[in-house]
Order: structure tokens, then C-alpha cells, then sequence
């Protein structure tokens, strides 16, 4: 017995010894990440993971903003920008990183068995749009390895956001030895040590990184937070250096008792509700009017959430669009008059349609959902089913075919509209509203080739014109980055990116 006993105090203090340990950063992440794979990974949470285990040509400073990672310098000549590799970056493996791992990694992205999410971002490169339409080979894709330390990239025409995209997983190089979602061989300032499907995911220091010397936390965790008031329980047991999020509900006492460590900032994203176009109701352009109309936004961001969101009656964020474009709000009485208007005009009768709402498992999206629900049932006698998943089913799960409404949004890989607008195009892999416009995909592709800002600013209202006209998504509120973070922790930045590599962050000496 007393052997017995020995042994479970000596497991409590090793654990405790393991979460109060300097060296260790312990972050929420929300949602079980969906994958590791730099070509498959979709969700924020993967993203997260990856941007410490892997570094681009670029990388992100403390402030969120694209600096040199693996490209030491660039020149441009016309169209053909040519990259410098530093020749100090390794494999976790130890091997060199050099710029046909770069050639690889991009023409996999582009290659359509890969089905990459994101490879819509390497249009530009010149011939990936016919590579990925089975016209050229892989090896036709305008990137090349002029030399070990030098990779020359030509794009089909200017992009003066084409820096910022290099800092993102889609652009980041692989190795030439062949790896899994369990086993990684990465580039970045961390390594994958252990991944616990549903639990955490731990990173260690990668040995070769070139700039080992600087990183504080020798091991770095990602913990599965999905349940925001849990996750505050950890934070304030010390258990977490940094939320992912915070349960909206105690938003009061939060501001109350942990002023210092709550951090609430700008962020470059917009919340909307999907819309199926597909279904039997909702391709009814009366109804979907109806059922925007009938949602008070104001209650939602200002009642339901109460953390700072505004709410949004465009989907790109003012920001990056015509900031002189006038809000669409009215009004509470004239707004449930316009929405019962538009039910009648669609003909359906509420009483004989109920509506799926799905969401992430989630206590602010139930929150959200139930609101949303309950305005509909009160404005127009539609009734609304809930339904919430975990995150990795609700990736799949959105796209198909039978889906009604549903959670959705978008926060900008790089600071453009079209970060934003490219989602709606018909051929986007991130259209799951079965939405198609050929006046809108037109739009779209004259805002890719203009470089005056004036004109292009012109477009972009166009293009949001049809959009708002058409309803292939509700748009709710403008995000906001919330997190609590540990008063020791230093090196963290708010930035409307809300990208915080670990790499930068250290704690406050005692």
C-alpha cells in the first residue's frame, strides 16, 4: 500500500512539475485540428501548429507582418521575382533546406489529386490555372531551382501582395522524404514531438533550426479548448499560457478580475451564414432576403456577444473596401416590415419549412445559433433545427449536398478584398453555398489585374453589390481577436492577423 501511494504522489508531483515548468508554453487551440498537411490543412487551429513547425520564403514578425524566413533576399524583374535561400536553414531531420523543396512542395499544391483548399492561392504562378485544369504537366509551373540557394518564381501579372501570401502553409517547401500527419519532418522553430487525437498536440525545439538560439520554450502545447468556459477554468489554474478564445457570457467578470491578461483587437475577418443556394427552399432569393432581413445584428453583437464585434452588412471588412460605402442598416420596425414583405413575395409558408443551422461544437456558436433561431421564429414563424458538430466532422459535413444554413466566415490570409471575394468565384473550393455568378466571376478576375487603387476599390463594390443582392451568405459581424494571456508572458503582440508564432514569446524572468 504504502508502495502504491509513493508511486501516485510521485506521478502528481511529475505532473505538476511538467505544467509548472519555464519551459513549457501551454496554448489553447480550440477545435481538434483537421490536419498537418501543409496542402490539406483548412481550419485556423491547424494553421496555428503549422506556422511553428514549418517557415515559408517569408514569415511573420511579433507583429504579424511578412519578413524574410527561409528567403534571405528578393529581386523582381518585371514579372520574374527571383528568391536567395539562406543556406544556415535545416530539416528537422538535419538536411539543407534548398530551393527544390520549394519546387516540390508548390507543384504538389497545384496537382489535382492533391485537391489542396487553398491552391487557388498560386494562380498567378504562371501555368498552375491550366495545370490544375489537366492541360500541362506539373513540371510546367513557372517556379524553378536555378541553383541550391536560389529560386526564381514567374507570375502571370504584378501582386503586391504576393510577399504576404508566401508566409502562408500553402507556400511552404517539404521534404523530399515522405511524412504523415504523425510523422513530420519540418523547416520551422519547432518539430511535432506527439500529437493526442482530441487532446493536445506537442511541439519541441527543432535542434536545426537556424535560429535555435533564440527560441525560449523548449516544448510548446497545443491543447483541443472547444468549450470556452472550460478553457477559462484552465487559464485561471494556470494550466494555460494563452486562450484561444473566451466564453463570451462572462465577458463582464473577465473585464472585472482579469483586466491585464484580457486582450480584445482588431481582426481581419468577417462572420457570415452560409447558404445553401442548392436547397429546395433557400435558391428562393425572397426568402433568403427574408431571412437576413429578420436578424438584428446589433442585439447579436452587442447582447448575444458583447466583446467588442460590429456588426456587418458587407462581407469584405470595411478596412479593404470603400470605407465611404454606406452601411445597409435601417431602422428595427421598417427592417421586420422589409423581411415579412420578402417571405410573402417568396410564397412559401413558414408554417411548413424548418430550417438546419448548423455549427462547430462550440458554446459561442450554440450561442449565436440559438439567437439567430429564435429571431427568425419571432420575425417570420420559421422554425430553425440546430445541429453542432466537432470540428473536424463540421469541415466535411458543410460541404454537403443536402446542407441548409450554416456557420461561416472568413478571416484574410493576406490584407486584400479578394482574400475575401475569391470565395464566392464558381470554381472555388471554399464556394459551399453552390453559388455562381458569371458577371461576379468576371468582376473578380478584372480586380485581379488592376493595379489602380481607385478603380479597383470601384470593383470591389460591384463585385460586394452582387453579392449582398444575391445572398449566398448572411454576413452577422466583423471579428475581433480575443484571448487571455498570461502577465508573465511577454513578446505577445495584438495584431489584426492575430498570428503569434511561439518562436517570439518568452516569459518575464521572476
Amino acid at each position: 500500500m504504502k508502495l502504491k501511494f509513493s508511486i501516485i504522489i510521485g506521478i502528481l508531483l511529475i505532473n505538476f512539475s511538467v505544467l509548472s515548468n519555464e519551459s513549457l508554453l501551454n496554448r489553447g487551440n480550440g477545435s481538434e485540428p483537421d490536419s498537418l498537411n501543409i496542402h490539406l490543412a483548412e481550419g485556423l487551429n491547424s494553421h496555428n501548429v503549422l506556422r511553428d513547425i514549418y517557415e515559408g520564403l517569408m514569415t511573420l514578425d511579433e507583429k504579424g507582418l511578412p519578413i524574410y524566413g527561409n528567403a534571405i533576399s528578393h529581386s523582381v524583374d518585371g514579372n520574374i521575382w527571383t528568391f536567395k535561400l539562406r543556406a544556415d536553414a535545416k530539416w528537422s531531420d538535419g538536411k539543407s533546406v534548398v530551393a527544390m523543396d520549394f519546387v516540390r512542395a508548390w507543384r504538389k499544391a497545384i496537382d489535382p489529386n492533391t485537391a489542396a483548399p487553398y491552391a487557388f492561392l498560386l494562380n498567378n504562378i504562371l501555368n498552375a490555372s491550366k495545370i490544375m485544369q489537366l492541360e500541362l504537366p506539373l513540371s510546367s509551373l513557372g517556379i524553378k531551382a536555378i541553383d541550391d540557394y536560389t529560386l526564381q518564381v514567374d507570375l502571370v501579372q504584378a501582386d503586391s501582395a504576393f510577399l504576404e501570401k508566401l508566409s502562408l502553409p500553402i507556400f511552404y517547401p517539404i521534404s523530399s522524404i515522405e511524412t504523415s500527419n504523425h510523422k513530420i519532418i519540418s523547416n520551422g522553430a519547432y518539430r511535432l514531438k506527439d500529437w493526442t487525437v482530441q487532446e493536445k498536440i506537442t511541439l519541441e525545439k527543432n535542434p536545426n533550426y537556424y535560429d535555435y538560439s533564440q527560441v525560449y520554450f523548449e516544448q510548446v502545447v497545443y491543447w483541443v479548448t472547444e468549450n470556452q468556459s472550460s478553457e477559462l477554468k484552465r487559464f485561471r489554474a494556470g494550466e494555460l499560457d494563452i486562450t484561444e478564445s473566451i466564453p463570451d457570457s462572462q465577458i463582464s467578470w473577465i473585464k472585472e478580475n482579469l483586466p491585464q491578461q484580457l486582450h480584445i483587437a482588431p481582426y481581419l475577418g468577417s462572420f457570415f451564414l452560409g447558404l445553401n443556394l442548392n436547397d429546395e427552399n433557400l435558391k428562393n432569393p425572397e426568402l433568403r432576403k427574408a431571412l437576413s432581413l429578420a436578424i438584428n445584428r446589433k442585439i447579436l453583437s452587442e447582447k448575444v456577444l458583447k466583446t467588442g464585434q460590429q456588426p456587418a452588412f458587407h462581407i469584405v471588412p470595411r478596412s479593404l473596401s470603400n470605407k465611404s460605402l454606406g452601411k445597409t442598416q435601417m431602422n428595427d420596425s421598417d427592417r421586420v416590415k422589409q423581411a415579412k414583405t420578402a417571405l410573402k413575395k417568396s410564397g412559401i409558408n413558414p408554417q411548413q419549412i424548418t430550417i438546419e443551422i448548423l455549427y462547430n461544437n462550440s458554446e459561442n456558436q450554440r450561442k449565436l445559433a440559438i439567437a439567430v433561431a429564435a429571431m427568425w421564429r419571432q420575425t417570420l414563424g420559421i422554425r430553425a433545427k440546430l445541429l453542432n458538430q466537432e470540428w473536424k466532422s463540421f469541415v466535411v459535413s458543410r460541404k454537403a449536398k443536402n446542407r441548409q444554413a450554416f456557420r461561416s466566415g472568413w478571416i484574410a490570409d493576406y490584407a486584400d478584398a479578394l482574400s475575401f471575394l475569391e470565395l464566392f468565384t464558381s470554381h472555388s473550393r471554399f464556394n459551399f453555398y453552390h453559388y455562381s455568378n458569371p458577371k461576379f466571376d468576371e468582376i473578380i478576375g478584372r480586380i485581379r489585374k488592376e493595379s489602380d487603387n481607385t478603380a479597383k476599390f470601384l470593383l470591389i463594390e460591384k463585385a460586394e453589390k452582387l453579392l449582398l443582392h444575391d445572398k449566398p451568405v448572411i454576413p452577422l459581424y466583423y471579428y475581433v481577436s480575443r484571448h487571455l494571456v498570461n502577465i508573465k508572458l511577454l513578446g505577445y503582440t495584438d495584431n489584426v492577423a492575430d498570428r503569434h508564432l511561439s518562436k517570439y514569446l518568452y516569459r518575464k524572468e521572476n
